[in-house]
């Protein structure tokens, strides 16, 4: 097939900060981007005008470059259902519950739409095109705010009865502990995430221990696991401890994954997947310490490839899954 008549998907990421988009084709290569600010705060109708517009500006430009639009992949945080095309509760978009986004961007651009979990979508994008590739089984775990995740079975994304799996940030793996945004207690997310990871180092300064990080606080600077990260490898004693004790539970999740699933490759994508191998070097430690040999190997673990692409990229590739 030409250039001239090439197919294009429109994958687009919705977050509580930025749409971002861009112009996929079914090998996953990107042929052009665009994002917005999604402007949350203003509500539903304002945001899903503001992807309407993204989504036709992206259409003209495909239609100028003589491509011709499949469809168009539509990733979103927290829970939906996929078959309803309903978004049901997702975290940082005001008001968002049970909007029928399939029906309305489809009205409006004319478009068919598909829609998946964001975690789901860049678990697609880093399968088919960056950290999973060449691998049939693979977790991607998505580290930032809270944990997100995304599992692909013989090659296919596995969503669960109810369209919702992979939620691995809300497996349990501390009885009675820290309590976690979705209600229950000793969630994986509230204990690794970069959340988590930020307010175990406040609380341990704020009751008085020595930390050069305590300066950053003094001088009205944001606390951030990049900074914790830093001051670690400078060798800042409590910065030291946090960080290894969030690749602890890390690892401990891994491990989880590990029996549950038996997969090839966890993925650790997300925010604080930026530290490289600061992160996935003790994470790998953890588990050999941690894990049971008599179980099986431990999947090989990767830091993610594609950054902040991975969500669009996925959404775009969905277009081109088989149903």
């Amino acid at each position: 097939m030409s250039d001239q008549t090439q197919k294009v998907a429109i994958g687009l990421d919705i977050g509580g900060t930025a749409l971002k988009a861009g112009l996929v084709t079914s090998d996953g290569v990107v042929i052009t981007t665009s994002s917005l600010e999604t402007q949350a705060t203003a509500g539903v109708e304002h945001v899903l005008q503001r992807i309407i517009g993204l989504i036709q500006e992206l259409a003209a430009q495909a239609q100028g470059d003589g491509r011709s639009v499949e469809a168009v992949g539509v990733g979103v945080p927290g829970t939906l259902s996929r078959s309803c095309g309903m978004v049901i509760a997702p975290p940082n978009l005001p008001g968002w519950r049970n909007v029928p986004i399939v029906k309305r961007l489809s009205e409006a651009t004319g478009f068919r739409i598909t829609l998946d979990n964001d975690a789901n979508n860049a678990a697609l994008g880093e399968f088919r095109c960056g950290a999973g590739r060449g691998v049939k089984n693979l977790v991607m775990l998505t580290l930032g705010t809270g944990i997100g995740g995304g599992m692909i079975f013989n090659g296919r994304l596995w969503r669960g009865a109810y369209e919702n799996a992979g939620e691995i940030g809300h497996t349990i793996i501390y009885v009675g502990g820290r309590t976690c945004g979705c209600g229950q207690q000793g969630c994986l997310e509230a204990y690794a995430s970069a959340t988590a990871t930020v307010a175990r180092a406040a609380e341990r300064i704020e009751s008085g221990e020595a930390s050069t990080l305590r300066e950053l606080l003094e001088r009205g600077d944001a606390l951030t696991t990049k900074r914790i990260v830093e001051h670690a490898a400078a060798g800042d004693i409590l910065a030291q401890e946090v960080w290894e004790e969030t690749c602890r539970y890390l690892a401990v999740g891994c491990i989880n994954i590990q029996h549950i699933v038996n997969a090839e490759r966890i993925v650790l994508a997300g925010g604080m997947s930026a530290a490289g191998e600061a992160l996935r070097r003790p994470v790998v430690e953890a588990i050999e310490r941690l894990g049971s040999r008599m179980l099986g190997d431990p999947p090989e673990i990767r830091i993610a490839e594609l950054g902040n692409d991975a969500g669009f990229i996925g959404s775009g590739l969905s277009v081109f899954e088989p149903v």
